[in-house]
């Protein structure tokens, strides 16, 4: 832990531009399912780490939340290192409720791009980066879905 509290470069921001992040939520930094539909990428039995209550087409769905091992520790490190962004394909009320408890106050997950950001394409939904930033040389995505950035080759 030294090197993450001493290190000069991340205790004077300014000095160095940071690059950014782009971090998916499903499969990537959390597991979710809703009631009635479980899903093989969580250990049956395993008890959720928060379950979200969120209103979709005049509909009450409940989704069960299972965090990443250590997502927490990640978010707050790469925070220090990348101007980070969520950018996800989910329903905004949904995204909002994820990203929101995961960034827990902290406000390293401020800026935020949800499904009305993509595009739909041959069935599923391409993530425009233009939206998040013209240099697309100081762009890093984390994303479980290569297909989500198809028009994006290069990155």
């Amino acid at each position: 832990m030294y090197f993450l509290t001493n290190n000069p470069l991340l205790r004077a921001p300014g000095l160095v531009r940071r690059k950014v992040l782009v971090l998916d939520l499903d499969e990537t930094l959390i597991h979710s399912h809703h009631d009635g539909v479980l899903r093989q990428t969580v250990k049956p039995g395993t008890p959720p780490d928060f379950i979200l209550k969120v209103t979709i087409d005049r509909h009450p769905v409940r989704f069960f939340v299972h965090k990443r091992p250590h997502v927490d520790f990640f978010l707050e490190v790469v925070s220090r290192w990348y101007e980070l962004v969520v950018f996800t394909a989910s329903m905004e009320i949904y995204g909002t409720a994820v990203a929101d408890r995961l960034d827990a106050n902290k406000g390293i997950l401020r800026r935020r791009y949800y499904r009305q950001h993509c595009t739909l394409d041959f069935g599923s939904y391409t993530k425009d980066l233009s939206a998040i930033c013209s240099d697309l040389s100081s762009v890093f995505i984390l994303d479980n879905s290569p297909g989500a950035y198809r028009s994006y080759p290069g990155t």
